[in-house]
């Protein structure tokens, strides 16, 4: 009897074995399944689609597409635009798009700075289109011209050191560099008749603002242009940036007084010998760094604070 049980126990145990097997390999072709069509659905996601909203006068934001918002001006015989999307693509269906809204042609092209996401479309402008911005801008270009080749015909066709004027078919614009911040070669465009200013990736909203070193970026550079914009007669009521929605007065003031409170926090701790690694911790970030990897606000700030000391 003993044999005969453990005969039916060993038979049991061996379909029990089975149906496990079985319940796993269902379990396992399933989230295979899910993968495929995860990985087609990935295959498929596309950019967002490019809107166009009208935001004063005669002056247009373009979001979606690659790369960071765009704007237009609508003149009365020609266009201008003011950044150019991360991919010739993108930028050629973003002219499509404003063809729907204004079908006049585009004279020129303003650059507010040399970052990818606002240049790297630049190679989809149609002929004879003039690209305009601040010398240093153009010279940060130059390098990125050898790792893309197609830009080489697109580098800015007139550059300008300081500020400059332009009448646009009757719309006033003075365009201005307040020295280095996001990069060296930042442009703010003041449209004063609107009291709107176009400040390319110098305004963050949410997030801590992008410092380029490679390029001579300055925190304390962005805060005296920020101060600057604010400062500016007649006095701006709308900023427009390059990742964030049109922001108010108030909305960069808070800003800065942000940025003002992490300096000073940051400084208070150098008095106290915290080390670098110490300040990271104390803001909720990791204290290993490596070289590659682009240096946090607080970094910035502290390697300023200390170069000036």
């Amino acid at each position: 009897m003993k044999t005969v049980s453990r005969i039916r126990l060993s038979r049991l145990v061996l379909i029990l074995i089975g149906a496990i097997l079985a319940i796993s390999t269902a379990v396992l072709v399933l989230p295979a399944s899910a993968l495929i069509i995860s990985s087609d659905a990935a295959g498929q996601q596309t950019n967002p689609p490019i809107t166009i909203t009208n935001v004063r006068d005669n002056i247009y934001m373009i979001k979606g597409g690659s790369g960071a918002n765009s704007y237009f001006l609508a003149g009365k015989k020609t266009n201008l635009l003011v950044d150019a999307k991360m991919s010739p693509e993108s930028l050629k269906e973003m002219l499509a798009e404003i063809q729907k809204i204004s079908v006049k042609p585009l004279s020129l092209v303003i650059l507010t700075h040399s970052d990818g996401d606002h240049v790297n479309g630049l190679s989809g402008l149609p002929a004879g289109v003039r690209i305009l911005a601040h010398k240093k801008t153009y010279e940060e270009m130059l390098p990125a011209v050898e790792q893309r080749p197609e830009l080489k015909n697109f580098l800015p066709s007139e550059t300008y050191e300081g500020s400059k004027n332009l009448n646009f078919e009757g719309t006033k614009l003075e365009l201005r560099n307040f020295g280095p911040a996001h990069t060296s070669g930042d442009t703010v465009i003041f449209i004063p008749e609107s009291k709107v200013a176009i400040a390319g990736d110098l305004i963050f909203i949410g997030r801590d603002p992008l410092i380029h070193k490679q390029k001579n970026g300055s925190f304390f550079g962005l805060i005296k242009t920020l101060e600057s914009m604010l400062a500016y007669k007649p006095e701006i009521e709308l900023f427009l940036s390059g990742h964030a929605d049109p922001a108010n007065r108030q909305d960069v003031v808070e800003l800065v007084n942000s940025l003002k409170e992490k300096e000073a926090r940051v400084r208070e701790m150098i008095q106290q010998k915290k080390t670098l690694d110490e300040i990271k911790v104390a803001f909720g970030l990791e204290a290993a760094t490596t070289s590659s990897r682009r240096p946090s606000l607080i970094e910035i700030i502290y390697q300023e604070i200390m170069e000036h000391k």
